[in-house]
């Protein structure tokens, strides 16, 4: 008798499962079918914008914001994107606004998804940038030679003037801040300036501490930009919108509100652990593919070593 209850309940068992199976099946079925690789890799479209007078910003493709200006002649480019295929996609919609050769391309710093795209460069053009960029890059041409036609061929050191077909750019670095080479682009006529990563807005910046970047330089640098003169009105950067001088002012006082809180709790005889733990969870870092540390752990190790 036991055994045929047990019999009755597994047949009852079974009965269930192939219909819950069945049911499973016919909606699996009817569920469209969905790329998940090709979504990962696909990136957005490129689409040019002007900016103001002959500046341009180029979004989309692999890699960060990049930035161009049409000369009279020639055509002048900022940042090469991630990957070959994005930066000659990218030449090919510039074409379309302004078909005329490119004659030179500043690196902004030494990021990959600034100047990998490089690879896609199939003409010789002239490609300036900071000295410290170019030493950045060393490493990775050393270990990959094939890689050794990106290099920059022009560098500079603290500042250099550009009278590019009429429109004059003022290039300079104020030392080390996202990273050691870091270039800002000014043209003083459009009151137009492009900062390469030195812009974020609602997350913390990212500061390449293995490239030397510093947080007080970062700070120092982004002062700069608004003591420049004439007055910038518009910044450019590489991962955010266009800014104003607002918004640079508000970028700083966050930064600055940020270590006054550290420097309190360090008076406080607070830990790092401690502080990171007020702070609580921190995302990684803009831009970051590895782990960085925390802006508040960089904060915390400048002040100590200041000491």
């Amino acid at each position: 008798m036991v055994i045929s209850i047990l019999n009755s309940s597994t047949f009852r068992f079974m009965a269930r499962l192939v219909m819950v199976s069945t049911v499973l099946i016919i909606c699996l079925a009817m569920m469209p079918i969905i790329n998940f690789s090709q979504q990962a890799s696909s990136p957005p479209p490129i689409s040019i914008e002007k900016v103001k007078d002959n500046i341009y910003i180029i979004k989309g493709g692999s890699g960060a914001n990049c930035f161009f200006i049409a000369g009279r002649k020639h055509n002048l480019l900022v940042d090469a994107k991630m990957t070959a295929d994005s930066f000659r996609e990218m030449l090919a919609e510039i074409q379309k606004t302004s078909p005329l050769p490119l004659r030179l391309i500043i690196l902004t710093h030494s990021d990959g998804d600034h100047v990998n795209g490089l690879r896609g460069l199939q003409e010789k053009v002239k490609i300036l940038s900071h000295l410290k960029t170019y030493q950045e890059m060393l490493p990775a041409v050393e270990q990959m030679p094939e890689l050794k036609d990106i290099l920059p061929t022009e560098t500079y050191e603290e500042s250099k003037i550009i009278d590019f077909e009429g429109t004059r750019l003022e290039l300079k670095n104020f030392g080390p801040a996202h990273t050691s080479g870091d270039t800002i682009i000014f043209i003083p006529q459009s009151r137009t300036a492009i900062v390469g990563d030195l812009m974020f807005y609602g997350r913390d910046p990212l500061i390449h501490k293995h490239k030397n970047g510093t947080f007080f330089g970062y700070l120092k640098t982004l002062q700069m930009m608004l003591d420049y003169r004439p007055e910038i009105e518009v910044f450019l950067s590489g991962h955010a919108e266009a800014a104003g001088r607002k918004e640079v002012a508000e970028l700083i006082a966050g930064l600055k509100d940020k270590e006054n809180k550290v420097r309190e709790m360090m008076a406080q005889g607070k830990t790092l652990e401690d502080i990171k733990a007020a702070f609580g969870p921190q995302p990684p870092p803009a831009g970051s593919q590895v782990r960085r540390p925390p802006l508040v752990e960089i904060i915390y190790q400048e002040l100590k070593d200041r000491k």
